[in-house]
């Protein structure tokens, strides 16, 4: 199954800003928050929205699905699963594709 999401960069960044650290620590686990560019922070939400639609399902909670780097390429980590994905960036936008292997 795949998952796609496209984020508008500027529109993330009023959530970033309204929903402060509340919005961070609901969405975000520790290490993909490190980083407080929003660009950076685009890209992984619209890889944990590309994870759901791949899954087919939500998770309990957004910090359920990890994005981390593997060999240098980022992955999806929710529970025992790992979802390849891929993360772009261009002017105002975010994208984000995820593949979760049919089992």
């Amino acid at each position: 199954m795949i998952g796609i999401d496209l984020v508008y960069i500027p529109e993330f960044a009023k959530q970033l800003k309204l929903g402060g650290d509340i919005f961070l620590q609901k969405s975000f686990n520790a290490a993909e928050s490190n980083s407080k560019n929003t660009e950076h922070l685009a890209g992984i939400w619209a890889a944990k929205e590309a994870v759901i639609k791949a899954m087919g399902k939500r998770p309990n909670k957004l910090t359920d699905i990890l994005i981390v780097a593997k060999n240098e390429r980022p992955v999806a980590r929710v529970g025992d699963h790992e979802l390849e994905i891929s993360i772009s960036h261009h002017g105002d936008y975010a994208v984000a594709v995820a593949k979760k292997e049919d089992q």
